[in-house]
């Protein structure tokens, strides 16, 4: 069962090939079935809540805009999904690794550096996209404008000796 997730888009499109009329969103319905959650529990309720009413009630009272970042686990193979915030920069879209400014890099990080495709849902849009961390001039450009917006990635930092990684998510209706 593990291989059938090592490739979340290969797989999608296996679930839409009986019916190629199956929407990407309804796909990865099928997929949520069975998509493993965090293991903090707020985070696996903020899931599921968000995927039932396609974001418009999550039950999250922390910062906006979020989204459900779907990954495939580097050991397991299996499909895992976070809820995560979000910020769009200049045309851009950037994930904040933070971990809430512990010394570790939270633990999607490792699934997405060790396989880059991923998959995003927004409210009730979905699409496919590579994850890249960004490289050192464009943090240097986004990380200013984050903070003004989200002053606690500051102190976040200030927390931890790690540089905290900027993830840019590019949807692959966008890459050549």
């Amino acid at each position: 069962m593990a291989r059938e997730h090592s490739d979340l888009g290969s797989w999608i499109r296996r679930l839409r090939e009986p019916d190629p009329s199956l929407s990407l969103k309804d796909a990865l319905d099928a997929i949520d079935a069975e998509a493993l959650d965090s293991a903090v529990g707020f985070a696996a309720e903020h899931c599921r809540r968000y995927i039932a009413t396609a974001g418009e009630d999550d039950g999250w009272d922390g910062p906006r805009p979020i989204l459900i970042l779907y990954t495939t686990g580097r050991r397991s193979g299996q499909t895992r999904r976070n809820p995560l915030l979000f910020f769009d920069h200049d045309g851009h879209r950037f994930l904040v690794a933070s971990n809430g400014g512990a010394d570790a890099d939270p633990l999607w990080l490792g699934n997405l550096v060790a396989d880059s495709r991923v998959h995003v849902r927004v409210m009730a849009e979905v699409y496919e996209a590579t994850a890249r961390v960004a490289n050192t001039p464009i943090r240097n450009v986004v990380w200013p404008a984050l903070v003004e917006k989200y002053p606690m990635f500051a102190d976040y930092q200030h927390r931890t000796s790690r540089e905290i990684p900027l993830i840019e998510l590019v949807p692959t209706s966008e890459q050549e």
